[in-house]
C-alpha cells in the first residue's frame, strides 16, 4: 500500500502529544489545492492527536479539514473519543462537544494542539473554534455546572440529551441512577449513617444551606425536593405537584394560631400532608395498668399529631385562597378541595415494633394496623415503609423482610448496590 492510499484513511494513525514533539509536524496542502494534512518530517501522514494514553483508555481527537467556500481557508472539523482497552468509543454529538478530561494533561495537550493548529492561519481558519469549544478538567465543569441557575441546568441537559441521541431507555437509566442516590440518602436518614463524618440531617441542612433547626423542616425540604418519593406513594391517584407550608384556617386576634400545612399534594382534588419526624414515638413505652387486653396506649405526640390533621381537612375549608409557590392563586375551580384526603407521616415501626413476633411488638402492630383500617380519608404511613415504597418503585423489588436489621455495610452494597 502507498502512502497516498494511506493519506486517504488519515484516522489509521493519531500523532501523540504525550511522546512526541509537535514542532515536527506540519500541515500541507495537497497538490489539487481542495484538502491538506498532518505531516511530520519523517514523512508519515496523521488523522488526529492523541491528547492521553493510560492503562485502560485514550483520548484522541480526529482532525478533518474542510475547506470554506468564504474564506477560501481550511475548517478542521473535530471528532473526540474515548477508546477503552477494546477499541469501543463513544463520539459525543452535537454542536457543543463536552468530553471528561480526567486530569490536567489531557487539558494542556488539549490546548497544545490548538496553538499548533492555529500556528497555520495561512490554511486553517479558527475563528469559530471558541464558540463550540471549551477544556476543562470535569471536576470544573461540575463546579461550573452547579453555579448555573435551575432554569440553566435544566437546558443544558435537556441539550445532552437531545444531542447524544439518548435513547427513552438510557434516559431511564439516568433517572433511576439519580434516584438511587436519593434512596440512598432517604436510607442514612433512617438508620442515622454518617456522611463524610457528619449526622446526616446535619450534612444535608449545611449542603442545602437550611438555617431552621430541627429534624422535621429536613424531611419537609427533602421530600419538597424529591417530590416522586409522596407523589407516587401515598395515594392510587398521582399527585402532580406540592405546595410548601400553607396556613389553612383563621387567626386569633393577635395574628396567631392559624393552622400551617406542611405540603399540601395537587391534583384534581386537594392531598394534606402532614409530616413529623421518624424519631415521633407511636406507642408508650411501658402498657398502662388500665390498659385493655391486647391494646397499648398511644402516645401524646402521635394523638397529638393525628388531631392535627383532622383539625386541618376542617380548617382547610374557611381559607379562601391558597397561594401556589410561584406567587399565583390555586384554582380551587380545576383543584378542587372536597372532603380532602389527608396523609400523617411519622414513626419508624422498624425501631419501635419490628416484625420479630414478641408478644409486645404483635400487640403494638395489631393495634397500629386496626387504627389504620378504622379511620376515614386518613392515611397514617410511617418513615420507613415510606422508604419501601420508594425502593420498589426505583429498584422495582421488594426488599427482604428483615431489612432493617441487615448491616449498613451490606446492604448499601448488595440491596442498593451503591
Amino acid at each position: 500500500m502507498s502512502r497516498i492510499d494511506n493519506f486517504k484513511s488519515p484516522f489509521e494513525k493519531m500523532f501523540s502529544l504525550i511522546t512526541n514533539d509537535v514542532t515536527s509536524l506540519q500541515i500541507n496542502e495537497n497538490n489539487e489545492k481542495n484538502n491538506c494534512y498532518l505531516i511530520d518530517e519523517k514523512g508519515e501522514y496523521y488523522g488526529g492527536f492523541e491528547l492521553i494514553n493510560k492503562r485502560n483508555s485514550k483520548t484522541i481527537c480526529k482532525v478533518l479539514f474542510i475547506k470554506s467556500t468564504i474564506t477560501r481557508k481550511y475548517l478542521p472539523r473535530f471528532e473526540f473519543r474515548k477508546i477503552d482497552d477494546s477499541g469501543e468509543s463513544k463520539q459525543p454529538k452535537g454542536k457543543d462537544i463536552i468530553i471528561k478530561f480526567s486530569d490536567s494533561e489531557e487539558v494542556l495537550n488539549f490546548w497544545k494542539m490548538i496553538d499548533f493548529l492555529q500556528g497555520f492561519k495561512e490554511l486553517v481558519d479558527l475563528g469559530e473554534l471558541k464558540k463550540h469549544y471549551k477544556a476543562v478538567s470535569f471536576e470544573n465543569y461540575i463546579i461550573e455546572f452547579n453555579s448555573k441557575t435551575q432554569e440553566e441546568k435544566v437546558k443544558e441537559l435537556i441539550e445532552l440529551a437531545d444531542n447524544s441521541k439518548l435513547s427513552n431507555d438510557e434516559i431511564k437509566v439516568i433517572i433511576k441512577n439519580q434516584r438511587k442516590r436519593i434512596i440512598y440518602g432517604f436510607y442514612c436518614f433512617l438508620k442515622g449513617i454518617e456522611i463524610d463524618s457528619k449526622n446526616p440531617f446535619d450534612y444535608y441542612r449545611e449542603s442545602r444551606k437550611i438555617k431552621e433547626a430541627g429534624e422535621e423542616v429536613i424531611w419537609h425540604h427533602f421530600f419538597k425536593e424529591n417530590e416522586w418519593i409522596i407523589g407516587l406513594n401515598v395515594d392510587i391517584k398521582f399527585i402532580r405537584d406540592f405546595l410548601s407550608e400553607q396556613k389553612i384556617g383563621t387567626e386569633n386576634s393577635q395574628g396567631k394560631g392559624s393552622p400551617k400545612l406542611d405540603l399540601l399534594g395537587i391534583s384534581y382534588f386537594t392531598t394534606l400532608i402532614e409530616l413529623k419526624t421518624s424519631n415521633t414515638k407511636i406507642f408508650k413505652a411501658t402498657k398502662s395498668s388500665n390498659s385493655r387486653t391486647n391494646t397499648w396506649d398511644f402516645t401524646s405526640e402521635f394523638i397529638e399529631a393525628y388531631s392535627q390533621t383532622l383539625s386541618q381537612r376542617t380548617e382547610i375549608h374557611k381559607n379562601k385562597e391558597i397561594i401556589e409557590d410561584d406567587g399565583k392563586k390555586l384554582d380551587t375551580e380545576i383543584h378542587r378541595i372536597l372532603d380532602p384526603k389527608s396523609v400523617l407521616i411519622l414513626g419508624n415501626r422498624n425501631i419501635e415494633f419490628p416484625h420479630n413476633r414478641s408478644v409486645e411488638n404483635s400487640i403494638k402492630s395489631d393495634c397500629f394496623e386496626r387504627f389504620r383500617r378504622d379511620i376515614r380519608n386518613v392515611e397514617i404511613i410511617t418513615f420507613d415503609e415510606l422508604f419501601e415504597r420508594a425502593y420498589h418503585i426505583v429498584y422495582n423489588t421488594k426488599l427482604p423482610n428483615n431489612w432493617f436489621e441487615i448491616d449498613n455495610k451490606l446492604f448499601i452494597k448488595e440491596v442498593l448496590k451503591f
